[in-house]
């Protein structure tokens, strides 16, 4: 089963892709792929890290504060923590876990060729997939073996079981 979510900024995607890893894990699934979850500096949101979800490895995604990489809206991109996590922990997902997780394709993370080609890779080759799609890019992954849920303020608190319910027929 693969499965892609989609949703404005702030609607809960990662929350609900958190839900589903940690209910899947805890049912004895090996999950592997990486999590972003946001860096905050009080309120203010001033970036992302990346997690490998096998190695716990992490490295700083993206940041606000000016850097050598490229720039996408306000956060400047890593594109070396984007090859050595993001790229790394999806293929050793493919080989040695029972669902690929991938928050998220996003303009950021799509900067670099190798994540490209390993969200490629696990588009084509992964049993089960559980990934988040900004919502810019969600044309860009049309498939038929692919379903897509759009997380919204009045499904969110919902979305998880949805997903847990695809997995479970699978």
């Amino acid at each position: 089963m693969k499965v892609l979510v989609t949703g404005k900024p702030g609607s809960g995607k990662s929350t609900v892709v958190v839900k589903v890893l940690e209910e899947l894990k805890g049912r004895g699934w090996k999950v592997g792929g990486t999590i972003c979850p946001e860096v905050r500096e009080g309120v203010l949101r001033v970036g992302f890290d990346m997690v490998d979800l096998m190695t716990g490895r992490r490295g700083r995604l993206s940041s606000t504060a000016p850097s050598n990489g490229p720039r996408v809206g306000k956060y400047f991109v890593n594109l070396g923590v984007v090859e050595a996590i993001g790229s790394v922990a999806i293929r050793n997902a493919l080989e040695r876990a029972d669902l690929v997780v991938i928050d998220e394709i996003g303009p950021m993370e799509m900067k670099s060729l190798s994540f490209r080609n390993a969200v490629g890779e696990a588009l084509d080759k992964a049993p089960n997939l559980l990934a988040v799609v900004h919502w810019t890019m969600v044309g860009d992954f049309g498939r038929a073996n692919i379903r897509l849920l759009e997380v919204r303020p009045d499904n969110r608190d919902g979305s998880s079981l949805t997903i847990l319910g695809l997995f479970s027929e699978n």
